[in-house]
């Protein structure tokens, strides 16, 4: 009798043990990814974290959580992506364009690869990740935040009507950077504005570059959405302050590191499309496969009026009366990014329409497919 009691307890014990595992296994892990310390990449991470916690996620309970940051580097963002595998990682959120590519590459050839979910990618397209929104890995999807530098360069008279000559250098090791030098040439172009670049291969060139480039004729600088001509923007600046010339990136939040005008998408938002498209493979109500990549829209500007002054540029109110916030003094008029003020049932609403909105259907994927058939012709 006491054998079988014993032997009852071992069976119950072992059976605890597989439910524990079991229960353990149904937790989703996400490692989150992102290539640097920088404010737009933050403020991705945050839009992410916010849905996830108004949708009751809690890391350690319902959701297990990684944090990883590259420093700006490229063979740790490799590392990164292979540990977050190695510690089983379900999901992998890709912020920017390196770290994405890494995670794409490093789950290609896998059997049964984790989900990679991307943002803050100016080109999946130019990156090698995509062919088209519905043309991609099956379990790859992500968002694509291509600044709209059509709208961005024009500020660029308001500034100054006269202006001619724009300074203009990015990472030609950044697909992203590549994709946006493209457009942003042919934006040039088409104002009559004369683009002198400067290509650089890590941060510490940004300070010499800029040099060059106020030497070649630069009125102002132009800085696409560059992760290293960002990390170096403290460089650019000494040499705009000293020069007296205005900075204007295509990314708002770079007026918080000293840009005089910044203008681009809001990287919260993308944070928070990524955490919708998380929290509905989470719940099994869509398919990655059959998920297409979706395109940031909108834009924000804002204005660095400290920066101004010492620059010696002269904002105008036009311009002041456009801003979507403004920096002075040290202060910004700017409140955290926050998901919008409705109720759970609204929201839960919007984030299914969101969704349902990127479905690739038979007939987009045949239509996408005879695009890049034709445009390969």
């Amino acid at each position: 009798m006491r054998k079988i009691v014993l032997l009852c307890l071992v069976v119950l014990l072992a059976l605890t043990a597989t439910a524990a595992v079991a229960q353990e296994d149904d937790v989703v892990t996400v490692a989150i990814i992102r290539f640097g310390p920088l404010q737009p990449f933050e403020m991705s991470q945050k839009g992410t974290l916010d849905l996830l916690e108004a949708y009751g996620y809690v890391d350690g309970e319902n959701i297990n959580l990684i944090f990883g940051d590259a420093e700006f580097d490229f063979p740790t963002a490799n590392l990164l992506v292979e540990s977050a595998i190695d510690e089983g990682a379900d999901v992998i959120i890709a912020i920017t364009t390196p770290v994405a590519q890494a995670a794409v590459n490093a789950t290609l050839d896998m059997d049964n690869p984790p989900i990679v979910l991307f943002n803050t990618v100016t080109s999946p397209y130019a990156a090698g990740i995509a062919d088209a929104p519905c043309l991609k890995p099956d379990h790859v999807w992500g968002s694509q935040a291509l600044a709209p530098y059509e709208s961005i360069m024009p500020l660029l008279f308001v500034l100054n009507p006269d202006i001619e000559t724009v300074g203009y250098m990015y990472n030609n090791a950044e697909a992203n950077s590549i994709a946006s030098t493209e457009i942003v040439t042919a934006v040039a172009e088409e104002l009559g504005i004369n683009l002198v670049i400067q290509t650089i291969t890590e941060t510490a060139e940004v300070g010499v570059a800029a040099e060059a480039l106020v030497n070649n004729g630069a009125e102002a600088f132009f800085i696409p959405t560059d992760s290293t001509v960002s990390d170096g923007l403290p460089a650019l600046l000494a040499v705009a302050e000293e020069n007296g010339i205005p900075v204007v990136h295509a990314d708002s939040g770079q007026v918080y590191a000293g840009a005089t005008v910044g203008a681009g998408l809001s990287y919260y938002q993308e944070g928070v499309d990524t955490a919708r498209v998380l929290i509905a493979w989470m719940e099994d109500e869509i398919d990655i496969e059959t998920t297409g990549i979706a395109k940031q829209q909108g834009a924000i500007l804002a204005i660095n009026l400290d920066s101004a002054a010492i620059e010696s540029v002269e904002i105008p109110e036009d311009l002041l009366d456009l801003a979507d916030y403004v920096i002075e003094n040290g202060e910004s008029t700017q409140t955290d990014p926050e998901l919008p003020d409705i109720t759970m049932e609204e929201m839960v609403e919007s984030d299914v329409a969101y969704v349902e909105g990127l479905y690739c259907s038979a007939e987009r994927i045949a239509e996408q497919e005879a695009q890049v058939e034709a445009a390969g012709d």
